[in-house]
């Protein structure tokens, strides 16, 4: 099925696992909020440029997320969360929710208000994400785990990062405390790597595909959406 807007649902999904870059708007939320911190000289200008050759990896299905994440807690180990999380709200007002898709705000309103929790599903720690999940009304977000000492990030926690087929563990977790059955859920995405959460999810939306995944969308039948991007003000 291919359609150029947001879909509707008969039935309501029991859940809606919702990943965010590329599905919820076409920039990196984590590169936007790294962008920030290099501007207040938090990070260095090469962990920018390491960013970028990693989000083509991330775009050709070959990223080491785990590896990724690593290395950017050490960058920013030694910054306070409190200040990382003001940062982060900062980030959303002026650079992400303008850039969020044409319709998408509206049509996750209706599905919540449907009765189907949203779910926020992220390889991006849940600081980075947590005003846009309280902007859309989530339930609750999947994140790559991270441990917190003394108020400050220290390293990843325990189980896989929320990328790949780690997403498929974390939202199968989810279902499995709440009785919820995963041939009831909807995922959307946007990547390749995210093909595991789109197949083990009863439905599929998938967002601006291309290649390989443009072609499983197809094969499969999932529902396609081109959303516009927002005109950003000058």
């Amino acid at each position: 099925m291919n359609k150029s807007t947001w879909p509707t649902y008969d039935r309501p999904p029991s859940v809606a696992f919702i990943d965010v870059d590329g599905t919820l708007l076409a920039q990196t939320t984590t590169f936007l909020f790294a962008t920030i911190l290099y501007r207040r000289g938090l990070i260095r200008r090469s962990f920018l440029l390491r960013g970028l050759y990693h989000g083509l990896q991330h775009r050709f299905g070959r990223l080491d997320y785990g590896r990724l994440i690593s290395i950017g807690l050490g960058y920013i180990r030694r910054v306070p969360v409190i200040e990382l999380q003001r940062i982060a709200y900062e980030n959303f007002v002026e650079h992400v929710q303008p850039r969020l898709y044409e319709g998408v705000v509206d049509h996750l309103n209706a599905v919540r208000r449907q009765g189907t929790p949203l779910v926020l599903v992220s390889s991006s720690p849940a600081l980075v994400i947590e005003p846009l999940s309280i902007y859309l009304g989530c339930s609750d977000m999947l994140t790559t785990p991270v441990v917190i000492e003394r108020g400050r990030l220290v390293g990843i926690g325990s189980g896989p990062p929320c990328y790949g087929e780690g997403k498929v563990y974390w939202a199968e977790r989810w279902t499995e405390t709440r009785g919820i059955a995963m041939n009831d859920a909807v995922a959307y995405a946007d990547n390749w790597s995210d093909r595991g959460l789109l197949e083990r999810a009863g439905r599929a939306v998938v967002v601006h595909p291309r290649g390989r995944l443009l072609r499983l969308a197809r094969q499969r039948e999932w529902q396609i959406v081109r959303p516009r991007r927002p005109e950003l003000a000058t």
